[in-house]
């Protein structure tokens, strides 16, 4: 019988995470000392005019350095390192993206934003359109594979971050039975459309306020808490519209839910304008 293994995947995974991180910063030091150690070194160049500075026993010296061609030997100096370096350059945008996007794939939302802050390469790196892409299936879902947000990967995991803390904000406003909370939530339009698990509709600002006084009244009044959870939330957004689904796992007889939540960006925040709940079918 095979004895276990004494490595569980994640302490493989995060092992694997710091080996390439290594590699990053061993080639980017690389990098930086190529001008150090690959130069060449400058040699000394007796003179070919007729000065007295090749005159042995001259006031100049026998062995000194040739004024002509000390800018000679500066501008070949500077063609070698500036080769060198574009050699170099080449060398990193070969290896470094993969070892980078793989290695950033390891770093949550926090991590990769600050480490962009850190140098102008790790700025790119973090910057990478494949590593948010990456943090973004892994964050949220692999639903959206086909998508190419306009904006890039960064700005729409940003943008789905914001909508899905919305969200969870309206859930939290109704644990807490807020009703002014709730009004601020909603768009004041008549528009706005709300489908309780009841299945009953509400259509209009100041109905959809009406129904959920009087869902926080029959929890105050004598009626079973409601307590939920909240899973499998996917998210879309297309400009200034954006839709949630999720399963609400409620502690009532009626049992789970599937709920999709509609919302609106105006003047720079998110109301919600369409919210539909109904029994998920076992």
């Amino acid at each position: 019988m095979d004895e276990p293994s004494p490595f569980s995947s994640r302490s493989l995974l995060i092992a694997a995470g710091a080996t390439a991180l290594c590699c990053i910063y061993a080639l980017w030091a690389l990098r930086s000392n190529a001008e150090g150690v690959f130069r060449r070194p400058r040699r000394k160049k007796r003179c070919g005019c007729s000065c007295s500075c090749g005159v042995p026993g001259s006031p100049g010296g026998g062995d000194c350095d040739a004024r002509s061609g000390d800018g000679d030997m500066a501008v070949r100096d500077n063609k070698v390192g500036t080769a060198e370096r574009q050699a170099g350059g080449s060398m990193m945008e070969q290896l470094v993206p993969e070892i980078t996007t793989h290695a950033l794939s390891y770093l949550d939302y926090t991590s990769l934003c600050r480490l962009s802050m850190t140098n102008s390469a790790m700025r790119r790196a973090a910057n990478d359109d494949g590593a948010w892409k990456a943090l973004y299936h892994k964050d949220f879902t692999v639903e959206q594979d086909s998508v190419n947000p306009s904006n890039g990967w960064k700005a729409y995991y940003a943008a789905t971050k914001a909508i899905v803390n919305v969200n969870a904000e309206f859930y939290n406003v109704i644990r807490e039975r807020s009703l002014p909370a709730m009004s601020r939530f909603w768009l004041n339009a008549d528009y706005v459309k709300c489908i309780h698990a009841s299945g009953e509709l509400f259509t209009g600002y100041s109905a959809v306020i009406d129904s959920w006084a009087l869902l926080f009244n029959w929890g105050q009044g004598g009626g079973q808490g409601i307590d939920f959870q909240i899973r499998d939330v996917r998210a879309r957004i297309l400009g200034d519209v954006a839709w949630v689904t999720m399963n609400a796992y409620v502690d009532i007889d009626s049992g789970p839910f599937h709920v999709t939540n509609i919302y609106e960006l105006h003047d720079g925040r998110w109301h919600i304008v369409h919210h539909h709940s109904s029994v998920m079918l076992h």
